[in-house]
């Protein structure tokens, strides 16, 4: 996306339901400028980032291919590497995760692996254990963090039942705060369910109205994440909390338009002026599925959101599973975002 291509020549045709144009000579690409990561201001940084499934096989270099994810040892450290890049690059506090295997949380599972690699150059990651899951899907979300910059306080909260295990993935809440501070951030890790059609039926397919299948389930997960948030689960005097992961919404899609019209949640890219944000192509339409929403007594604390544009832009066949180019280019199919706080 954003590159151009010049001196295209050829026949055009109709084939196959749609005009077609077979190109009679090499083309010649000018490919976009890849941006730096993002940099925002603020004493306490915030990322999110979908991983597009890292799943670890065995844990100890078999097990592959696995249900999702990675098909070979070498394209999972392949996928790793790229991962640990983007979030190095990133350079959050805090990090909630998408797409994470859930396979525990003892030394062999995705997660602390993952965590290991990220410390790999000396750093001080750390992971919120939550026990189990959270949920019993195949995927799980996660919340990753600093700790020589934040600190957990009390315990991990989840939201289970309902839409939360068997479609949405089971949402996870965690208070810190910052390493010399008392001022409490709950940050809540998200992914709701996708819009394949798979099982859909009723309210839950396809309306036609460009919103694709389960968007009723979506909009129930939203109003029950809502609803779950306001007795304060993952803090007794927490009020400043951020929402935010994969909603597989768009921005004016029913679960988004009701979380900020009814439940008074504030898009942070909004706040934050940032124009036209996108976190992910689709069939050549850019738009975001990746959010981040605020609780009203945190909006004074935002000093800057941004996305980092790695992932959407790129073709698909630079994954990890493909050409695999170095560097974080296409870690994932969902570009990060990162948001900045002043606390």
């Amino acid at each position: 996306m954003g590159s151009v291509v010049r001196g295209v020549e050829g026949i055009v045709e109709r084939r196959h339901g749609s005009w077609r144009l077979k190109v009679q000579q090499p083309l010649v690409l000018e490919p976009a400028v890849r941006p730096q990561p993002p940099v925002v201001p603020g004493n306490l940084k915030v990322a999110a980032f979908n991983l597009e499934n890292l799943f670890n096989g065995d844990g100890r270099g078999g097990g592959f291919p696995t249900p999702r994810g990675a098909k070979t040892a070498q394209a999972y450290q392949a996928q790793l590497v790229r991962l640990v890049t983007t979030v190095r690059g990133l350079d959050p506090d805090i990090a909630a995760l998408m797409e994470l295997e859930n396979d525990g949380y003892g030394p062999e599972s995705s997660l602390a692996q993952l965590v290991d690699a990220l410390n790999a150059d000396g750093a001080q990651w750390r992971f919120v254990d939550a026990g189990s899951g959270p949920g019993s899907d195949t995927i799980r979300v996660g919340l990753v963090y600093r700790a020589d910059r934040v600190s957990p306080r009390g315990k991990p909260a989840m939201l289970e039942g309902g839409p939360f295990g068997a479609r949405s993935r089971v949402p996870l809440a965690q208070a810190f705060v910052r390493k010399g501070g008392n001022r409490e951030l709950v940050v809540v890790a998200n992914h709701f369910k996708s819009k394949g059609c798979s099982e859909a039926s009723g309210a839950d397919a396809d309306q036609g109205d460009g919103q694709g299948c389960w968007n009723a389930l979506r909009t129930d997960s939203a109003q029950r994440l809502h609803a779950w948030l306001q007795p304060r689960p993952a803090g007794g005097r927490a009020r400043r909390v951020v929402i935010l992961g994969d909603f597989n919404a768009y921005t004016m899609e029913d679960p988004l338009h009701w979380l900020r019209s009814e439940g008074g949640w504030v898009d942070a890219f909004a706040a934050a002026g940032v124009d036209r944000p996108y976190s992910y192509v689709y069939d050549g339409l850019s738009g975001r599925l990746d959010h981040a929403l605020l609780s009203p007594a945190l909006v004074p604390a935002l000093r800057g959101a941004a996305e980092w544009h790695i992932n959407a832009d790129e073709p698909d066949d630079a994954g990890y599973a493909g050409r695999n180019p170095p560097g974080p280019w296409r870690s994932s199919d969902h570009d990060p975002l990162l948001l900045g706080f002043d606390l």
